[in-house]
């Protein structure tokens, strides 16, 4: 008897099938099919996920012949948040009804069921993850079963199960089709668009992905909302694609969320957990609502309500608020730092010590800074727009440096970080229409020669003692790799700004990546090295926002008739 293991997001199915001999890729949209193969029968089994709930299907379908015998499908669950790996399964509970059950644990719940008798037989699995062991030497689980379903599919029959985190995701079990409802839903959805060619289709099909309960999820397996990615993600996933009132509900969520000026680095669902370790993610949020204002117009009357939380920001960052983050009067520029602390994008820690701690005034900053200020002056912030040029003056004098690009950060002594970074791309793409041409050009000749690769831009220049070029081994290694050199797609959006892109340079790129690490999805990191590994999260929001945010900008993308 063969056994076929089919490895899932919190769980494994083991699935024993007598003479089972080849297993076939069939497709992976909209959901992923496999035909598995004996004898003298063919099976096709559909893994569809719920456009609309935390669920999963799983069905099974006779195309041809019978299996020699009755075949078994065991589950085994980890049941656990995915940062951590189960040593033993006495925490879990189980409760069993005819067709499946549910399991629960402190952390997370699960429901289940089947098309038959769900026979009740607990196993437990000792589970092996390769690539765990080479990331930290965390590699092996206890895995739980509570028992197995056994069917006997002949031709034209099917059996289903669905695996949900809500009991009300089974209430209507015989009704349930995510494999259709997720093609209605993309085919309703990309109506109101139209696409170059089948390749832009994916990119936006994915946007909805993010889209959590009001929250954006920053990436998948493992991150969840998080302050900056949000506000760097919403116009490629919500603004250019016209999901306005998803944006305005964020946009009230984090307005809400405001202390002192800050929005949190990682939102919380619990009370006073939220992290506000970020001088950037406040700014971003004003940079987001000026965003909003160039797709839906200035007299949108809902800018009218964001006044408030702006001009919060706006004296809070003046004034001063936490974290040392302040304006400096002397010129307009914010400065920022505390010990033990990371509080822009190159936000690594390890054991307390930051990799790039960048205090001082870092680029990247400034120019969100200006945009702040702009932004604000337009909306009747009293002196905003005074402050804005001084800003751009002191910027246009500091940071410009004569090896031909801007300087990193001006530190806590006033010294320019002569380090080759990308973080200057966000303040020359902000500031394109204010800083002098000639500088900006000898900038992004740099940039183009030294940091720019197929998937986005080094984070540090390969000629730099602290450059890593591949993110790979124990959290430490990973750490020190993570913002010296690796590299971040999220900061094309900027890049294109002002580059255009060559549009089958950008196709042939990013339909190559569709095929390597999550199915038609973009990897938060790569490689600073050739051949350019996806490392990281599978699936990131602000990687995604910025190819379908550049799309848009270029025409590959439009919307049709009144949907923006």
């Amino acid at each position: 008897m063969e056994s076929r293991n089919l490895t899932r997001y919190n769980l494994l199915n083991s699935v024993k099938i007598a003479g089972l001999t080849k297993v076939v890729l069939l497709q992976v949209s909209p959901s992923v099919k496999y035909a598995l193969s004996g004898k003298n029968f063919t099976l096709i089994e559909e893994i569809s996920l719920s456009p609309r709930k935390n669920a999963v299907e799983l069905c099974y379908r006779a195309e041809n012949g019978k299996c020699v015998k009755p075949f078994e499908i065991r589950p085994f669950f980890s049941m656990r948040l995915s940062h951590y790996l189960r040593a033993n399964a006495d925490d879990i509970i189980f409760r069993a009804h005819a067709l499946g059950g549910s399991l629960k644990t402190p952390e997370t719940v699960c429901f289940f069921k089947g098309d038959s008798a769900f026979i009740s037989k607990k196993k437990i699995k000792n589970a092996y993850y390769s690539e765990d062991k080479i990331r930290d030497g965390s590699c092996r689980e206890m895995l739980f079963s509570p028992g197995f379903w056994k069917t006997d599919i002949k031709k034209g029959g099917e059996f289903r199960i669905v695996f949900s985190s809500g009991a009300a995701a089974l209430s209507k079990y015989q009704k349930m089709n995510f494999s259709g409802q997720r093609l209605r839903r993309g085919k309703e959805f990309l109506k109101n668009f139209k696409c170059k060619n089948s390749f832009f289709e994916k990119l936006l099909l994915k946007s909805p992905d993010f889209d959590a309960h009001g929250e954006i999820v920053a990436g998948f397996h493992w991150f969840e909302a998080w302050g900056r990615d949000t506000m760097i993600s919403m116009p490629g996933l919500l603004l250019c694609t016209g999901r306005k009132e998803k944006a305005k509900k964020i946009f009230r969520s984090a307005a809400a969320s405001l202390r002192n000026g800050l929005l949190p680095n990682i939102f919380s669902t619990q009370a006073n957990k939220a992290s506000y370790n970020a001088v950037d993610a406040s700014l971003w949020f004003i940079w987001a609502l000026s965003q909003y204002r160039r797709n839906f117009g200035a007299r949108d009357s809902f800018l009218k309500e964001m006044k408030k939380p702006v001009s919060e920001i706006i004296k809070n960052y003046r004034r001063g608020t936490e974290f040392g983050i302040k304006m400096d009067p002397s010129d307009a520029l914010i400065t920022a730092g505390q010990k033990g602390k990371a509080l822009t994008w190159m936000d690594a820690v390890f054991q307390g010590r930051p990799i790039t701690p960048r205090a001082g005034k870092p680029v990247e900053i400034q120019g969100l800074w200006y945009n702040a200020l702009k932004f604000a002056a337009a909306m009747g912030v009293k002196d905003a727009g005074i402050l804005a040029a001084r800003a751009a003056e002191s910027i246009k004098e500091k940071y410009f440096l004569k090896e031909g690009y801007m300087a990193d950060l001006i530190d806590l002594d006033g010294q320019a970080d002569k380090s080759l970074r990308p973080n200057q791309i966000i303040t020359l793409a902000i500031m394109k229409d204010v800083l002098p041409s000639a500088p900006v050009s000898k900038a992004m000749k740099i940039i183009d020669e030294k940091l720019l690769t197929p998937f986005g831009l080094r984070t540090l220049d390969r000629k730099a003692r602290e450059y890593k070029g591949i993110y790979w081994g124990n959290l430490e290694k990973r750490d020190s790799a993570y913002h010296q050199g690796t590299v971040w797609p999220w900061l094309l959006q900027f890049y294109y700004a002002l580059r255009k892109p060559s549009r089958a340079r950008f196709e042939k790129i990013w339909t190559g990546h569709f095929k390597k690490a999550g199915i038609d999805c973009v990897s938060e990191i790569f490689d600073a090295d050739e051949p350019y590994y996806g490392r990281g999260c599978i699936h990131q929001a602000w990687s995604a926002a910025a190819l379908i945010y550049t799309s848009f900008a270029n025409g590959w993308i439009k919307a049709r008739g009144n949907h923006r």
